[in-house]
């Protein structure tokens, strides 16, 4: 995109991308909340989280050691730099899962970076781990190494939960809004789960965005969702239906 900046029809795309993206992000909630009990991690871990029933061993134990490998893996590399090993049972606070904002940094041709954030991309995480708080946490030096710990432990619980689920991916394509794992700014190699929507957004021209931010005073920006994006959604249903007719009719 590499438009001029015009106020008005900036304005307009803005109320236009934040009307789309709470419809959107209302929606991938709703299905995150309908299929939660899909990724609780109490059922793979069972007695290895705190207050959790007895599980069947074998299968526990598994999911704990492939658990302990990933923290291992984690939690003592940059930035987070973590001595402390898990205790056993772990204690998870809260395993309701929650959408936050997906953000990452954008440097523009002038050498500004800009924190940019997704309309139609959301992080999953517990509803007691904030995202920016996270974000928080990790850049303070003066940090608590038991928050820190906490934060890591749950997110990469998730990340568990999520990458074990089997067949659950195909749910939420299918439902149009695919599930896929990414690292983030700000977090090393942390892996993330990330719910993406059935739009796309994308980032204006560098002149716009700094035009944006000097009127505004802040170094954030949202990708913006245009007409053209919710044209072009694709029916993945129709279009496979569409070519089984097709391959009927050549035959």
């Amino acid at each position: 995109m590499t438009q001029s900046f015009d106020v008005d029809s900036f304005i307009r795309s803005r109320k236009q991308t934040r009307a789309v993206s709470d419809l959107l992000k209302a929606q991938a909630s709703d299905y995150l909340a309908t299929l939660s009990p899909l990724v609780r991690p109490q059922p793979l871990f069972g007695e290895y989280l705190q207050g959790a029933p007895r599980g069947s061993g074998r299968e526990t134990q598994h999911h704990f050691k492939e658990f302990r490998t990933l923290f291992d893996k984690h939690a003592g590399a940059r930035p987070f730099n973590l001595m402390n090993e898990l205790e056993v049972p772990l204690n998870i606070i809260n395993s309701t899962p929650e959408l936050y904002p997906l953000e990452y940094d954008h440097t523009l041709d002038n050498g500004t970076r800009v924190r940019v954030t997704s309309p139609t991309r959301w992080v999953v995480g517990y509803s007691s781990f904030d995202l920016s708080r996270f974000r928080q946490v990790v850049g303070d030096p003066n940090r608590s190494g038991s928050e820190l710990h906490r934060f890591v432990v749950h997110y990469l619980m998730l990340f568990h939960c999520f990458s074990r689920a089997g067949g659950l991916g195909r749910l939420f394509k299918g439902l149009r809004f695919p599930v896929g794992f990414q690292c983030l700014d700000d977090f090393g190699d942390l892996p993330f789960c990330v719910i993406s929507s059935p739009v796309s957004s994308t980032l204006p021209s560098d002149p716009v965005i700094r035009h944006s931010t000097e009127i505004s005073g802040s170094r954030s920006f949202e990708e913006l969702i245009s007409d053209a994006e919710i044209e072009a959604m694709r029916d993945g249903l129709r279009e496979q239906l569409s070519e089984a007719l097709a391959a009927a009719s050549a035959g």
